[in-house]
C-alpha cells in the first residue's frame, strides 16, 4: 500500500514487536517516507518480570521478552527506529483495576511522564550508548518529526532554550513523590533508575526544580 504512495508521510507509533523490524528496514531502503517510534517502557521492562495481578503494567501493545527488547535497542542504534516517546497514558486507580488485579478489565496504558530520560539513560549506559545517542533519539529526531527542528531539539543560537540541569550519575529509586502527575500509578514505582533532572528551563525560564517543584506555567501553542 505504502509503495503506491511513496511521498505520503507514515509514522509507526509504539513499536514493540521486533518481528516488524525487517519489514521496516525494507520499506526505508526503498525510500519510503517512514518514521518509527518506540516507548521508554518497552526498552525497560520485560514480560517475565511483570508481577501477577499488577495491571499497572498493562499497555497496548504489550511488554515483551528480553530478546525482543534487545532487538529494539539495536534498531534504535542503527536508525531503524527513529525516536523514543513516553506514550503517557494515565487513568484513575479504579479504571486500572488495581484492587481486582484483572489485566483484561484494566485500562491499557502506562504512566511514565517525567521518567523517560532516566529510564532510557539507565538502559543506554548499560549497553554502551552515550548521551549523544539519547539526545538524538529523544530530542533531535522528535523535533524533526514534528517539524519543529528549526527551533527545537538542539542547543544552538536562535533555538528555544529548553534545557535541563541533570545529574547523570545519581541513582534514584522511584517513589510516589517522584511521580509528577495527578494519578500516581506507574510500573516505574519502586524501580531504581540512573540519572536525575535537577532543573528544567522552558525558553530559558525556570519551569521546575527538584527543590522548588513547579513554577508558573510557561507553555505555548506551537
Amino acid at each position: 500500500m505504502l509503495a503506491s504512495f511513496p511521498s505520503v508521510r507514515c509514522h509507526i507509533v509504539h513499536l514493540t514487536a521486533a518481528s516488524a523490524l525487517p519489514h521496516i528496514r525494507n520499506a526505508k531502503a526503498t525510500g519510503m517516507n517512514l518514521t518509527v517510534e518506540t516507548c521508554f517502557h518497552y526498552l525497560t521492562f520485560l514480560a517475565a518480570d511483570v508481577p501477577s495481578g499488577h495491571p499497572e503494567f498493562k499497555c497496548c501493545p504489550p511488554i515483551r521478552d528480553e530478546a525482543n527488547r534487545e532487538l529494539l535497542w539495536a534498531a534504535l542504534a542503527d536508525g531503524t527506529i527513529d525516536c523514543v516517546v513516553s506514550d503517557h497514558s494515565p487513568c484513575v486507580a479504579s479504571l486500572k483495576n488495581v484492587a481486582g488485579g484483572d489485566f483484561m478489565k484494566a485500562w491499557g496504558g502506562i504512566s511514565g511522564l517525567g521518567l523517560g530520560l532516566s529510564a532510557i539513560w539507565t538502559g543506554a549506559k548499560k549497553r554502551g550508548y552515550g548521551i549523544r545517542d539519547v539526545v538524538r533519539w529523544t530530542c533531535e529526531n522528535t523535533a524533526t518529526h514534528a517539524r519543529l527542528d528549526s527551533r527545537k531539539g538542539k542547543i544552538e543560537v536562535g533555538y528555544d532554550a529548553d534545557l535541563i540541569i541533570w545529574d547523570p550519575d545519581k541513582e534514584v529509586q522511584i517513589t510516589r513523590e517522584e511521580l509528577h502527575f495527578k494519578n500516581k500509578l506507574s510500573p516505574f514505582e519502586g524501580v531504581t533508575l540512573l540519572g536525575q533532572v535537577q532543573q528544567t528551563f522552558v525558553r530559558g525560564v525556570l519551569a521546575w526544580s527538584h527543590e522548588k517543584q513547579f513554577q508558573k506555567p510557561l507553555g505555548q501553542l506551537l
